[in-house]
């Protein structure tokens, strides 16, 4: 193996739950329920799309940018306040940094608020590539930020390991010609939509270590 990809959110980090609590609080305003069955239907996507679909969904008869501040707001108050990496990933990357095999990350979520994050769990230094949701015309399911990532890698499909841990992540990489996708599993997905998206196997985030000595 030549090349390790991660998605970020769910797989380095423990966010999901703040996703999932920032939107319920979001839609609480409204006076509408938000449910984990809802919040799959956007885990991967990228916000310029997810968040037209959780309005569709909730019937919130308001202006898509009113919606997207309060999103926003909700996002920064909660994440500044919970934001942690799942147990394990840092063990993980520094084995890859010390097999000198390249790290790349593959993330629906926009740059600006994917760097502070990195930043914040000292996380950004050990990626040799990062792609983001706002440098990708299509998000996930769509192939084309794997296929980037596999450029910029200079790097075939062959010779790459990717950890996911949405349906539309898993798909994505799979689109692209990658076949050694793990699907990481925590509280808010669905592991069996993993494996029917393509993944090879499930992991939980202190599991990656001992995948990574397997295959590389």
């Amino acid at each position: 193996m030549e090349a390790v990809i991660f998605d970020m959110d769910g797989v380095l980090m423990d966010t999901e739950p703040l996703y999932f609590e920032a939107y319920r609080r979001v839609a609480e305003s409204y006076g509408k329920p938000y449910t984990e069955d809802l919040h799959r239907r956007i885990m991967g996507v990228p916000e310029r799309e997810g968040l037209p679909i959780l309005m569709e969904a909730l019937e919130i008869k308001d202006s898509l940018e009113n919606f997207k501040k309060r999103v926003h707001e909700e996002k920064k108050r909660v994440f500044s306040e919970l934001l942690k990496e799942n147990p394990g990933v840092r063990e993980a990357l520094e084995f890859v940094k010390s097999k000198r095999i390249k790290l790349a990350l593959a993330t629906s979520t926009p740059q600006r608020e994917a760097l502070e994050r990195l930043r914040r769990l000292d996380l950004e230094r050990y990626f040799d590539v990062m792609v983001f949701g706002d440098q990708v015309k299509n998000g996930k399911p769509d192939p084309e930020i794997y296929l980037l990532v596999l450029e910029r890698l200079n790097v075939v499909p062959e010779k790459v390991v990717v950890f996911e841990d949405s349906k539309s992540g898993v798909e994505a990489a799979k689109s692209a010609g990658i076949e050694r996708i793990y699907g990481v599993v925590h509280s808010l997905n669905d592991g069996k939509a993993l494996l029917e998206a393509g993944a090879v196997a499930l992991v939980k985030p202190e599991e990656i270590l001992n995948v990574l000595k397997e295959v590389l």
